[in-house]
């Protein structure tokens, strides 16, 4: 293995001044189209689980059918039997129909629950899969723009509005689809007064929806986005403890959360209320129907007892209840859609966002090569016009230790970014055996080169397996023996399991320098031709 040294900067003639790893990469960030471009897309994840789906609307609307259906044989039933002629035998067969009509409709409905249920966790689980896929290949400028936090949250919190809408509320607006049209047109058939009296309310009620609609979808994409910050203040206050106990800074940290805490607050007492508003205005929609309509149905019923029976009138005030029913769920379930959306939007955002950098359509081969780094003239800034590196020249030779040193802030970090790829230069080039570097993949260039990095990072998992991580293939001798090298192996056959010694996140139950030592170990046995230790 050759080794080419990276660890520093250059002279100060060379520099400007900033933290290692420090600045904020450019970040281009394509955001979802609008509200209903997201919707589109949103449904288009129901393609793979179309048989689910049919299943589930054919169940949806078998037992709106059956449910609607109950009422009329129920009137006609009292109209027939008990108030135009007293047949209790005949009344009695009525009902055992209307019982197994029921026992159909719960049927059904069960199986429609239980189809949308599956067909929707499928749906979350690849939203989840393509979410995560699409973070991997994101650039490093993403990361240094968007809060951890704030990611985690659109995964988690924005993916869970959407489910509690595709499980919950994607039923409930397909059965009130279907229950409102079924009862309208049972209605029609009954009686055309009484059933336009039912529907006077419905001009009213679409009016609500609609003017509350839109003032709840921008209270719940504030609410989500308020969440997002309270998860990222929570993440960068536990991920940084040990610096808010080094400085006594708890008491100023707690300010700070509580002021993010109150913004969360707000918006979600902001969101409810908006939302609620929704419920009254619909329940008494409602009771103002059924009294219009119990009220003109008992003026029909003594004026015309020959075509406007008493169990006409039953029929009508079930039907009104059963049509007022689905429309409160249509206002609730459009409060649980504009939520939804509103965390489609946000997880869209992220699919939009700019992967990592490009690689060359037709990429030049990384051979067996010698190895030799060349920096020419490179300049670059995570910032326009504010640079961090300018005119860097020099050249590490296969075989060779170059060693790269510098104050704290110089840049050094910056040039392992550069040389990983992680940015672009701003002007100049990085070669690699005579080749630039943005000739080559990502991945030729990553698996050419290990990085130790100031801070190393482990998996909560054993030992052996964070050792293996960037060489899976790897046999037990040559982990041993990459232990060896990076002299780890001493303290890690003291820990009692040893090389499966089970690590905490990032390797807290261990020292730094044990942590460090680790991460040499894991990069000396990826076996890299070039080997980049910064600070370590």
């Amino acid at each position: 293995m050759s080794d080419n040294r990276q660890s520093g900067t250059t002279n100060s003639s060379k520099r400007r001044s900033m933290r290692p790893g420090g600045g904020h990469g450019s970040m281009n960030l394509d955001k979802a189209d609008n509200f209903n471009i997201s919707m589109k897309r949103l449904f288009k994840y129901f393609g793979r689980d179309k048989a689910f789906l049919i299943i589930g609307l054919l169940t949806i609307l078998a037992s709106v059918v059956l449910n609607t259906i109950a009422p009329g044989i129920l009137g006609a039933a009292i109209t027939n039997h008990l108030e135009r002629s007293l047949d209790i035998n005949a009344f009695a067969g009525q009902m055992v129909i209307l019982l197994f009509i029921y026992i159909g409709a719960f049927v059904t409905n069960v199986v429609s629950s239980v189809t949308i249920s599956f067909m929707s966790n499928r749906v979350i689980m690849r939203m989840r899969t393509e979410g995560f896929n699409h973070i991997q290949r994101l650039s490093i400028s993403y990361f240094d723009k968007k809060g951890i936090g704030d990611i985690i949250s659109r995964m988690t919190n924005d993916i869970d509005m959407v489910y509690q809408f595709m499980s919950n509320g994607f039923i409930n607006t397909v059965n009130a689809f279907f229950t409102i049209t079924g009862i309208i047109i049972a209605m029609f058939n009954l009686n055309l007064p009484l059933t336009l009296a039912v529907l006077a309310t419905l001009p009213v009620v679409g009016l609500m929806i609609a003017v509350i609609g839109r003032q709840v979808r921008k209270a719940a994409k504030e609410k989500q986005s308020q969440i997002g910050n309270l998860s990222a203040a929570i993440e960068e206050s536990v991920t940084g403890m040990k610096v808010i106990q080094s400085f006594h800074r708890e008491k100023s940290e707690q300010e700070k959360f509580d002021s993010v805490n109150r913004s969360a607050r707000d918006a979600s007492i902001e969101m409810a209320v908006r939302s609620y508003m929704m419920m009254p205005l619909m329940q008494l929609v409602n009771v103002f129907g059924l009294v219009f309509v119990v009220g003109l149905g008992g003026v029909l019923v003594v004026a015309n007892p020959e075509v406007y029976s008493i169990g006409l009138l039953t029929a009508f005030i079930v039907y009104a209840r059963k049509f007022f029913e689905p429309l409160r769920q249509v206002a609730q379930v459009y409060n649980m859609f504009n939520s939804a959306m509103a965390g489609a939007e946000r997880i869209f955002e992220v699919f939009d966002s700019t992967e990592e950098l490009p690689s060359p359509e037709t990429p030049v081969k990384l051979q067996e090569l010698p190895g030799r780094v060349e920096f020419d003239d490179v300049s670059f800034g995570y910032e326009e016009n504010k640079p961090v590196i300018s005119g860097i020249d020099f050249m590490a030779e296969p075989g060779q230790v170059t060693a790269i040193v510098g104050p704290t802030g110089a840049g050094k970090t910056t040039m392992i970014n550069l040389l990983a790829r992680f940015y672009d230069v701003n002007s100049g080039s990085i070669k690699i055996d005579g080749t630039d570097l943005r000739e080559y993949s990502r991945t030729d260039i990553r698996e050419l080169m290990g990085i130790v990095l100031q801070e190393p990072f482990f998996f909560a998992t054993t030992i052996r397996e964070n050792l293996m991580y960037g060489r899976p293939e790897a046999t037990e001798d040559e982990m041993i023996k990459a232990a060896k090298i990076a002299n780890a192996h001493h303290f890690i056959s003291c820990l009692p399991d040893g090389y499966d010694t089970k690590l905490t996140e990032r390797g807290m139950n261990i020292s730094q320098g044990e942590r460090q030592l680790l991460a040499i170990t894991r990069t000396v046995l990826s076996d890299p031709k070039i080997l980049v230790l910064d600070e370590a």
